[in-house]
This record gives C-alpha cells, sequence and structure tokens, in this order.
C-alpha cells in the first residue's frame, strides 16, 4: 500500500509527500484532502503518516477517499515505505518540521460539517450507509439513522441494473498534487480527520452506445465563463488597506473567527478577541483543545459555542464568561441548523439557557436532521418533511416540489437554515452510477423549488457547506445565495476549488497551487488569509504572515470611484 507523508513546519504551512512529489498546503486538512482525492480518482488505498513535530500519527485512506484506520500490513513493508516517505520528504522540503499553524476552518452551521462524538471522532455523516445505535443506549424511540442529521435513512431500494461507468485509468496521469480548502470553523483537531476532495466526475462519453438518458434542466446557470481573473493589490477586494485595529496572536495558535469572536487555542490556553475591536473578551486555561466551534443562537441569544471532549462552552454576546454544559457520553453534534442538535443514542436536546433540553424524537422510519426557530426538521426517505415545533409540539407538514416528472428522490444532502438540498433521479439513477441528476434546493417554508441544477457524480459525494455569516453555501463546483437558496456560479469547468464563504467573499484555489478570492464573478489572485466577514460585511478579518489578526473596514463608494 503506498505510504504519504503529512508534516508541519514553523513556516505555519503543511508538507505533503507522495509517490516522490513534495507540495505546500495552508494547513493538514487541505493535505487529506487532497490525498483522499487522489486515492478516490486512481482507486489506490494509502497509509498516511501524519508528524507534527511532536508525534507521528497514522490514519489510512481508503479507495473511496475515505478516513479511517490504517490497515494492517506487512510488518517489514510497513517499515520500508516509512523510510521511503521520510528521505523523500526531507528531500523535497528541509522545513517541513515543527509545529501546525492556524486550522483550516469548518464552516458555520454546516450539515456537510464532519459529526463528531464527544471525543472529537468523525461519525461519518456523508457515507450514506446505515448507522445503528446500541440498544443499550437508546433513550428515546427508536429511528433508522441512514445519513445522520442530513437525509433520513434509504429505504430498501429495488434491484436495478446500472450502467457500467469506466473509470479513469492512473498510468498516465501526471503526479500533480492539487491544492484543496477545507471549509472552516473547526480546530485542527477535527480537521485532520476530514476530506472534502473536489472530485472528477466518472462520465460515459456522449457517444457511447451505454449513455444514459439525460434529464433536461428548465433553469439555465451561470457559466464560468463569466467569471474573470483577476491580481489585486488589496489585502481584501473592495476593503481599505489601513487596518481599524489589530492584534498579535501566538504564532503557533490556531485561529477562528466570525461574528462572535476570534477564538484562539495555543497549547493549554484559550482565548476569545472581540471581533469589533480586538480586545480580549475571555482567557482560559484548558485541559483539552476544542474540536468544534460554531456561532449559534441559545434561546434567541447569539452566542460562540465550542465542544471539548465531554464539555461544551457557549460565550453569549455581551458575557465575559462563558456557560459550561456537560454532554452526555459519546454525544454527537451537529449545526446543519440554527441552533446545535445533541443526539446521544436515540436521544435528542440542544442548548437552552439554563442547560441541555430535550427534543422530542421523530416519529418511527424518519430522521432528524436540523433545529432552525425551535422547529425540528425530520423526514423519511421520500418525504414530506416534518417541522415540529419543540416547545410547542405543533407540526407541519412540508411537501418537497419535484422537479420533474418521474423523477425520485435519490439522495438527501442537507437540511437547515430554511433550505433542503436533495438529489433527484429517474428509477435506476444514484449518485454514482453517470446518469444525470437533478441537484435541488428546497424552501423549508413550503417545499417549493428555489434552484436546480443538472449534474452528476460530481456532488454525489460532497458536503452542502454553509458559509460564516450566513450568506453564501457551495456543493463541490456550485455556488450558491444562502438567503435566496439560488445558484450564482459554476465552477466546474474552470480549475478552482471553493472553500467556506465569508459573507459574500469566497476563498478558492486555482490552477492546483495558486490561492484566490472569489467576489461577485472576479476571482482574484491572492495569498491573503481571510478569516471572516464581519459587522454586517463591513469589516474583513485577516491573519498576517506576522501572526496578527488585523481588520480591515469596507471601502466606501465614494472610495470606489
Amino acid at each position: 500500500m503506498p505510504r504519504a507523508l503529512i508534516s508541519v513546519s514553523d513556516d505555519g504551512f503543511t508538507y505533503t509527500t507522495l509517490n516522490g512529489a513534495t507540495s505546500r498546503y495552508s494547513d493538514t486538512g487541505q493535505a487529506i484532502s487532497y490525498l483522499g482525492d487522489y486515492a478516490k480518482e486512481t482507486a489506490t488505498p494509502l497509509t498516511v503518516t501524519i508528524d507534527d513535530g511532536t508525534k507521528k500519527t497514522e490514519i489510512g485512506i481508503d479507495e473511496d477517499g475515505r478516513v479511517g484506520a490504517v490497515p494492517t500490513q506487512d510488518a517489514g513493508a510497513e517499515a520500508a515505505a516509512d523510510d521511503s516517505a521520510t528521505a523523500a520528504a526531507a528531500n523535497g522540503s528541509d522545513e517541513a518540521a515543527g509545529h501546525a499553524g492556524h486550522a483550516s476552518n469548518e464552516e458555520t452551521g454546516s450539515a456537510g460539517q464532519v459529526e463528531q462524538d464527544s471525543n472529537g471522532q468523525p461519525t461519518n455523516e456523508q457515507d450514506g450507509s446505515a448507522t445503528l445505535d446500541d440498544p443499550s443506549n437508546s433513550n428515546g424511540d427508536s429511528y433508522p439513522m441512514g445519513t445522520p442529521f442530513s437525509g433520513p435513512a434509504a429505504p430498501a431500494a429495488p434491484a436495478v441494473k446500472k450502467t457500467p461507468v469506466r473509470k479513469r485509468s492512473a498510468r498516465n496521469r501526471p503526479q500533480r498534487l492539487k491544492k484543496i480548502t477545507i471549509p472552516g470553523l473547526v480546530l485542527i483537531g477535527l480537521a485532520i480527520l476530514m476530506v472534502g476532495a473536489f472530485v472528477v466526475p466518472n462520465i460515459v462519453p456522449i457517444d457511447s452506445p451505454d449513455t444514459p438518458q439525460t434529464i433536461g434542466s428548465e433553469q439555465q446557470i451561470n457559466p464560468a465563463s463569466e467569471l474573470s481573473v483577476d491580481k489585486t493589490k488589496d489585502v481584501v477586494p473592495s476593503y481599505d488597506n489601513s487596518p481599524a485595529w489589530e492584534a498579535e496572536v501566538p504564532k503557533h495558535a490556531s485561529v477562528t473567527a466570525s461574528d462572535r469572536g476570534v477564538l484562539l487555542v495555543n497549547d493549554n490556553r484559550l482565548e476569545v478577541l472581540d471581533s469589533d475591536t480586538g480586545k480580549s473578551r475571555y482567557k482560559a486555561k484548558i485541559s483539552e483543545s476544542p474540536t468544534f466551534a460554531v456561532d449559534t443562537v441559545i434561546d434567541g441569544r447569539p452566542a460562540l459555542l465550542w465542544q471539548s471532549g465531554d464539555t461544551a462552552e457557549a460565550l453569549f454576546d455581551g458575557d465575559s464568561k462563558p456557560k459550561t454544559y456537560q454532554l452526555p457520553e459519546k454525544a454527537r453534534i451537529t449545526s446543519a441548523g440554527k441552533s446545535v442538535l445533541v443526539k446521544t443514542g436515540n436521544k435528542l436536546s440542544t442548548f437552552g439557557a439554563e442547560g441541555l433540553e430535550n427534543v422530542p424524537t421523530p416519529q418511527a422510519g424518519s430522521t432528524p436532521m436540523a433545529i432552525d426557530d425551535d422547529e425540528l426538521f425530520s423526514s423519511d426517505w421520500n418525504g414530506p418533511v416534518k417541522a415540529k415545533n419543540i416547545k410547542t409540539g405543533d407540526e407541519r407538514s412540508i411537501k418537497l416540489e419535484a422537479p420533474g416528472d418521474e423523477l425520485k428522490i435519490i439522495d438527501w444532502i442537507s437540511a437547515g437554515h430554511g433550505k433542503a438540498i436533495t438529489l433527484w433521479g429517474e428509477q435506476g439513477a444514484s449518485t454514482n452510477s453517470g446518469h444525470r441528476i437533478q441537484l435541488v434546493v428546497h424552501s423549508l417554508e413550503d417545499g417549493s423549488i428555489l434552484s436546480t441544477v443538472t449534474t452528476t457524480d460530481i456532488v454525489g459525494e460532497k458536503s452542502w457547506v454553509r458559509g460564516q455569516g450566513g450568506e453564501r453555501a457551495y456543493i463541490g463546483p456550485y455556488l450558491f445565495d444562502l438567503e435566496s437558496g439560488l445558484l450564482l456560479m459554476d465552477v466546474s469547468s474552470r480549475d478552482i476549488h471553493l472553500s467556506e464563504p465569508r459573507g459574500t467573499i469566497v476563498p478558492c484555489t486555482m490552477d492546483t497551487n495558486t490561492s484566490c478570492l472569489l467576489a461577485g464573478k472576479q476571482a482574484f489572485k491572492t495569498e491573503t488569509d481571510l478569516l471572516a466577514i464581519v459587522d454586517d460585511g463591513n469589516e474583513a478579518l485577516v491573519l498576517g504572515d506576522d501572526s496578527t489578526v488585523r481588520a480591515y473596514p469596507k471601502r466606501s463608494d465614494k472610495q470606489d470611484r
């Protein structure tokens, strides 16, 4: 089994060595993203050694790009492979050692976010396989958990003859490393366990006799040809280059930012800075680093919430100290909706002002997905979606509008923040059959279609990533307006890969190794590390190479002229 080496250095970057080639990434999550991409495209499982300068950790990536434990191998072959990868890394970069820099952030309120238990371990939200809870831990009504919190359990599918899809050969593929970003607001402890690789779809050639039937789309999407690539002298496009405030941070600290604050974690110290002033709001010694952080609303009050082991803390706006919550053992949490949903066995709860509040389990056969405005959204595989008020018990039914005759739901992607995202296709279509399928964004108010995109398996295993500030979301190459649900941009025909949006600006990479910021229909080449857009878009928070967080004010209309 091929071996890859990931090492982090004092310059704040991560270096990956594979097949004798070494490439630089901004964090460990990006490096694992690439390796997952490589493993899936070449159908080659990998053993990965992660060296942070103080200890080495080994993980495995299977041929489907999924991260897991390292498969058992012959000890002699394993040692030889380890020596080979280590030597290659030494030749590729003398700087690939030391400590990790700031972590790539996990998304704010995303169903695509990797779910985790109380120990920070992922629960494989996107694999679509059934998850069976131990009955001894069940404290609520029994229901199948197909894609936990992100979509209902899949029914038993009828036997269908699927069109074989020819796999790409890796024989003549150049060994280049793609720089792929991971969506944000999760710290380094969780980032190394996430895979968000951008995968080239396997599509049957149009002139092949095996070509599946194509489903037409009534809505035209914005072509990537409308996207222009520009250079900019601005730190952040459309923002002033003189900071309103700046604050030094520890060199090796993990840094995440949002409207609620800038969260710093360095060794056994945690600190939260005010996003408006840069001044310290809260400091504390910690025994365990956070593995999850997110903006949320608790009983109507905005708060920055983070989890460390079996404990969660919420720092409410205006407060100087966070409220501490004791999580149940082996709890899993998701921020797919505006409120955080906690699951333990089959028991559900959410964060309240005084502590965890119980949430009624949905009826048998349905799966809970998200909580918005005190409503728990759940559904069986085919719908309708049920929205039950967790305080009053009132329930409403939401029938999702079908995008076409004879089309059925073939996969659930996400639900929450007023939207449901599903994949639809004809009988026999699946996320990897090569058939054309419909990516549909529905309103959770009335079930009406907000937008549709005709696509293929390019989104079959991707997450719906909601951006910081709640203004943009993307899945694979498709960028959406999160408020309206409308498609803004399709970059599938360009070598551009999207990352977690910050307000209306989307960090991206192009040409495999060039960092960029996507603003409107322009991609600006820049090395700016944009942390967040705050204050209703009026300030951009940036982490500089000198370990300083700076806040740049929005340029006025007069300045733009």
